[in-house]
């Protein structure tokens, strides 16, 4: 902009001008932070880039020292006899040190030494060959750590005078593979033996086929003990009888896991199976017992609204309204209000009801607003992709996301319809749950015991000994994070006599499946010890746990119902060591009726089918 009266040109003044005419203003703040901005940037990458020389420079100045070292150590090999070819403690056994540290040049080097048989197929392999000790394979693997870090390996064949050796021994076969079954290439598998002489106590690596194949074994009965992993896995080994577990005598090791064999040419075969190690978190907080409202229709004193349907009081259900021999159609019910006291969580919307072909069902949430009743909008309820205003049709409805401040009271909406006027569907009941102000309370300081599946063996007793038995504790946040966890099916256990507690319910279900490299949480809702109780889990024939199933547990002089949680559980507290009766209904499967005799913490499975 230029301005005479004001002398700007463009931002500078007149008197800034010099005499050719270069305005003399200088740079404002902003300009200067802007540049040196931009200094600062050029700078950074400068220094990455020198940063990243360095590296390099650095890296291939240890690479060069490591394969100098790997190449001393294969030439100092070849220069020994061709019977002191191994490692001190190996198979074969010889003079050279399985693992040694080098400084040099201010870093550390490891060096390992893995020497084997080669047993080459050219003349037959494996218990074929009379003779599998064709020749000897040395690796050398140099490998340094820190900033720099990285590894060098060469390997080369050493063969005897001769054709072949005269050596003896059998064949170690190993074989690993993870959960899936699949190979687990490069897996670390420790050979130790301190029967023979000289003893063996060597190191070595699966292939990419997750085999190792050992010729020249010294010959020994149950002498060998295994073990395979890899960093980040969990192990896997062979085990003596008599071995001490947390304590106990192992007497008998299961049969594949014994220490193994070794027979004058012949194969001893070992398949351990090891993966990814796992993270599990057990919290444990205070169980509120679900709250329930239901109306099964034995009449209408839980219904404020209805048309044309009936209350049919021989039926104990709802029905479309019959007229000239036809049905109505359509028509609704809807519940009278439900008003929870210290509400903190909505639980579920369940239903039991009956939809022959050409009938249908839809249900709804009303809510109050002012002075009358409405749905509650869609915005606010929609499950599944299904929304309020259209209706929901399977059961149960998750309500725990609907807000208990806007929504404090309730009231149920059945919509019945058909298209065959000689059909009606059938509304048998309907439940709605929900938690009161004790929900998710921490409980600090649980002592819990957690046992896995797998077993190792037997005890002096014949009682089993397994792989994983730990007695923990969720500390004082009420949780407990429990690392290196190997994959198996895990059941945690409370002694409520010790500490005050019984569990009456656990999300996900007991037992715990745990796979290879997950994270998982489970919760432990902790009620008020008790001689007797009985904890109901209800699942599929899949063995997937079923949620919003009625359970009753009946006997004389008691009769309640509860609904089953997400996790498929009710639980029954207190109760008398004596028999009782269940039965259990879900709308899409067949009703289940039973006895279950009570003695301290019962649990009950029971699976429902179709019908």
């Amino acid at each position: 902009m230029l301005s005479f009266n004001n002398k700007i040109f463009y931002g500078c003044c007149l008197e800034n001008f010099d005499k050719i005419g270069m305005c003399k203003k200088g740079f404002t703040l902003i300009e200067v932070l802007i540049g040196i901005s931009l200094l600062l940037l050029i700078f950074v990458g400068i220094y990455g880039l020198i940063q990243l020389g360095f590296k390099m420079v650095g890296q291939s100045k240890a690479r060069v020292t490591a394969t100098s070292l790997a190449n001393e150590k294969i030439e100092l090999a070849r220069n020994l006899s061709y019977a002191n070819v191994g490692t001190l403690g190996g198979i074969p056994p010889g003079s050279i040190p399985e693992t040694e540290t080098v400084l040099f040049n201010r870093l550390n080097y490891t060096v390992k030494t893995t020497v084997i048989y080669i047993d080459d197929p050219f003349d037959g392999s494996g218990e074929a060959d009379p003779l599998p000790f064709d020749y000897k394979r040395i690796k050398i693997k140099v490998s340094w750590e820190g900033f720099l870090g990285g590894e060098v390996s060469l390997q080369t064949d050493v063969a005897p005078q001769g054709i072949e050796t005269t050596g003896q021994g059998g064949i170690i076969s190993v074989l690993v593979f993870n959960a899936s079954g699949e190979a687990v290439p490069q897996a670390d598998v420790h050979i130790e033996n301190t029967v023979v002489a000289p003893p063996i106590d060597a190191h070595y690596q699966t292939d990419d086929n997750g085999r190792l194949f050992l010729p020249g074994a010294p010959v020994c009965g149950s002498c060998y003990k295994i073990t395979a992993t890899k960093t980040g896995f969990s192990t896997d080994r062979t085990y003596a009888a008599g071995e001490l577990i947390r304590g106990v005598p192992l007497t008998s090791p299961l049969p594949e896991k014994q220490f193994i064999s070794v027979m004058l040419n012949k194969t001893s075969d070992a398949s351990f199976a090891i993966d990814k190690l796992s993270i599990k978190t057990v919290q444990t907080i205070r169980y509120a017992e679900e709250k329930i409202w239901s109306d099964s229709f034995d009449d209408e004193s839980k219904i404020s609204e209805k048309d044309q349907v009936v209350a049919s009081t021989t039926l104990s259900a709802v029905i479309l309204q019959e007229q000239d021999g036809q049905y109505l159609s359509p028509g609704y019910v809807i519940s009278s209000a439900i008003v929870p006291t210290s509400l903190v969580e909505w639980g579920r919307l369940n239903w039991t009801d009956e939809k022959p072909a050409s009938t249908d069902i839809k249900y709804q949430l009303l809510y109050s607003s002012s002075s009358e009743w409405q749905l509650i909008p869609d915005s606010d309820l929609t499950i599944g992709g299904v929304k309020n205003s259209d209706g929901f049709f399977n059961t149960p409805i998750d309500l725990s996301d609907l807000d208990t401040t806007k929504y404090h009271s309730v009231k149920i909406k059945a919509n019945f319809s058909t298209d065959d006027l000689s059909e009606t569907p059938i509304l048998s009941d309907w439940q709605i749950t929900w938690f009161s102000s004790d929900t998710a309370t921490p409980v600090a300081n649980v002592a819990f015991s957690m046992r896995g599946g797998k077993i190792l063996g037997t005890d002096e007793s014949g009682n089993p000994v397994y792989k994983y038995q730990e007695n923990l504790s969720t500390g004082g946040t009420g949780q407990m994070i429990i690392s290196n966890l190997e994959w198996d099916s895990y059941r945690i256990t409370i002694n409520g006599a010790a500490t005050g507690y019984d569990i009456a319910n656990s999300s996900p279900a007991q037992p715990l499946s745990v796979n290879p490299d997950v994270s998982q949480t489970t919760i432990l809702k902790l009620a008020n010890h008790q001689i007797n109780t009985l904890l109901v889990t209800v699942e599929d024939s899949g063995g997937a746990s079923l949620a919003g199933a009625t359970v009753r547990a009946y006997k004389t002089g008691y009769d309640k119902q509860k609904i089953t949680s997400d996790s498929g559980q009710s639980f029954f507290s207190p109760l008398s060591a004596t028999t009782y009766n269940l039965e259990i209904k879900l709308s899409g499967y067949e009703d289940w009726t039973g006895t279950v005799d009570i003695s301290g913490q019962s649990e009950q499975i029971v699976v429902l089918t179709p019908p």
